[in-house]
């Protein structure tokens, strides 16, 4: 068993778990953030109870969360049955078992009446009707299981898990739940090191919708969402300003070009679909309720392998889905609950898995982006720290500004097309882009994401998609005017080449720069060959490699920045993810390398 649990709050959860278990048999809970592992906890405490002869039962409402906790516990070595139809699997044959809510309350009568369970275990416990469960003839699935396994075994021991303790306002601790046994914030699991911390980021006046002011949070239930009928109202509302979903996702682009992946939450399937229309091809998926298993399993697994930058959706992956490399939220729609906001906030702030590290990946932070004043009117009803912080932050939130060189409108900083208006063109706004994809048929400037030309309609075509398994050549290479070191913020190295080939940024021409990120004195493999094949093609001379690589600390490889040979010719190009991809070297000595 590889996986220990975390000395700082999970040992001592699970300590507490089982001391409550050996005084009572009364139902109590832990309240654990996003990211704080309670599947693992989960997990621990089956084991244990199996492992001293008794049977557990684990629960959760989505096939894909009784999957995940399946998976944890097997890999700290237990053997479980899975009881879920969405799964395809309906086993109680080892004594743990984890199942789906649903699936359970429909099959007691046939394969729960033999077997006494001595454990429930409740995945986002904040789901269960306390009320129903004290009842008499219990109504909801949840009320129906409970009272079944009681009748088999009055001792049966009860314990929830979840993120937010809370059932419409009101604390889930007392009429059903008779303990909290943990709180571990979100702050707090920042604090250690456990999750990354939020930033936010909001759209000015001219990328934000209008007309969603009847749309508010309530302050008699943070945990109710808006109903889909409310939903589908605002994402008639939404779908009218095609326009301001453009400027908006034209911004989103260009914010996140340096990001790992985007989560996007829409408010229906045809703002989902209108979205996708400013977004580049194949660099997205879209997960709705209609999606199904398969197709959301796929689309998950490309945006955790980064084959996807973008996620869309409605509400549908706020919980029991881990995909660390999402760290950037971006709201395009109101949310009323306050427990699904914060849920979706934690999608993002998730740290990096070992090999994703070991891969060059770098998350430092989660961006949250809202275009819909969503946490503005939360912060007028709760006192979250998120919410608190964010509406700290939109208070300070000042982006810098940039003037039309055309008509002398201001706008952000992030802008792709000017906003002001022209009423001699066909769409009667200003036809300055500060950044574009020229059209090569007709000559027009068009959205760096568009797929086609917004005057001739014909097909753009991305001119560095064709180079990502190509073969390069030598018309490929670019000279090297300069080339430079230094030390990143995180105490990293930083190669950066200065090209003579043009690019052109906010209307005006600037040098090409490729960059190369190393870390020399990491002890990861993956780390030490990276800089050592890096060292290689710059420093002719076992002797010479030796005496540089002994340098030590980056500032002192800096100091001895002569010591390296700089290329006269590079190939270079930006990935899907915004990142320098130096494939090819060319020295003065006629010498080549290679990735």
């Amino acid at each position: 068993m590889s996986y220990q649990l975390r000395d700082e709050y999970q040992l001592p959860a699970h300590n507490a778990t089982i001391e409550w278990c050996k005084k009572t048999n009364e139902p109590a809970y832990h309240s654990m953030s996003v990211g704080a592992g309670k599947t693992i906890n989960i997990a621990f405490m089956a084991k244990h109870t199996a492992d001293l002869g008794g049977r557990v039962l684990v629960l959760a409402r989505q096939g894909e969360l009784v999957q995940q906790n399946a998976d944890d516990f097997k890999m700290i070595g237990g053997k479980c049955s899975v009881f879920s139809a969405s799964l395809g699997m309906k086993s109680t044959y080892f004594p743990v078992v984890f199942a789906t809510e649903g699936t359970v309350s429909r099959s007691l009568e046939v394969n729960f009446t033999k077997e006494k369970y001595n454990l429930l275990l409740i995945d986002e416990c904040h789901m269960v009707d306390w009320e129903d469960c004290v009842s008499d003839q219990p109504e909801t699935q949840y009320g129906k299981i409970i009272k079944h396994l009681r009748t088999i075994n009055p001792q049966i021991r009860i314990i929830g898990y979840t993120g937010s303790p809370y059932r419409k306002n009101e604390l889930i601790k007392g009429g059903f739940w008779k303990g909290q046994l943990s709180d571990v914030s979100t702050y707090q699991l920042i604090n250690l090191g456990f999750l990354v911390p939020p930033v936010f980021g909001f759209g000015d006046d001219e990328h934000h919708y209008t007309g969603l002011d009847k749309f508010t949070p309530s302050d008699n239930d943070q945990s109710d969402d808006f109903t889909s009928k409310e939903l589908a109202a605002m994402g008639r509302e939404i779908c009218k300003q095609k326009q301001i979903t453009q400027v908006i996702i034209e911004e989103v682009i260009e914010r996140t070009k340096d990001r790992l992946g985007v989560l996007i939450t829409c408010a229906s399937k045809k703002h989902c679909e209108q979205v996708a229309e400013f977004l580049p091809d194949d660099s997205y998926g879209i997960v709705t309720d209609s999606t199904s298993t398969k197709n959301r399993k796929q689309i998950l697994d490309d945006a955790k392998d980064g084959k996807i930058k973008y996620v869309l959706q409605i509400g549908c992956l706020s919980t029991g889905v881990n995909v660390p490399i999402w760290d950037v939220i971006v709201i395009l729609r109101k949310i009323r609950s306050l427990t699904y906001l914060i849920q979706l906030s934690g999608r993002g702030l998730r740290t990096l898995k070992p090999y994703q590290i070991e891969d060059g990946l770098q998350k430092h932070d989660c961006l949250i982006l809202d275009y819909t004043d969503t946490f503005e009117c939360m912060g007028q009803i709760f006192d979250d720290p998120i919410v608190q912080g964010a509406v700290v932050a939109k208070k300070q939130f000042e982006p810098e500004m940039q003037d039309c060189p055309v008509c002398g409108t201001i706008n952000s900083e992030f802008a792709v097309r000017c906003r002001g208006e022209d009423e001699n063109v066909d769409d009667g706004r200003c036809e300055y882009f500060f950044k574009s994809r020229v059209c090569l048929k007709c000559g027009a400037d068009n959205s760096p994401s568009a797929r086609n030309c917004r005057k001739c309609d014909s097909v753009l075509i991305d001119p560095t998609k064709d180079l990502v398994n190509k073969a390069y050549t030598d018309a490929d290479f670019k000279p090297v005017i300069n080339m430079y070191l230094s030390e990143t913020l995180a105490g990293n190295l930083m190669v950066t080449y200065e090209l003579a080939s043009k690019i052109h940024i906010n209307g005006i021409e600037h040098n090409e720069i490729a960059k190369e990120s190393f870390m020399p004195t990491s002890i990861e493999r993956f780390h030490k060959a990276k800089w050592w094949k890096f060292v290689c093609d710059h420093i002719q001379g076992q002797s010479a490699r030796r005496i540089f690589t002994s340098s030590g600390s980056v500032k002192n490889i800096i100091n001895n920045a002569k010591m390296l040979d700089a290329p006269e010719f590079i190939t270079h190009r930006i990935n899907e993810k915004g990142f320098s991809i130096v494939n090819r070297k060319k020295f003065k000595s006629g010498r080549e390398s290679t990735r």
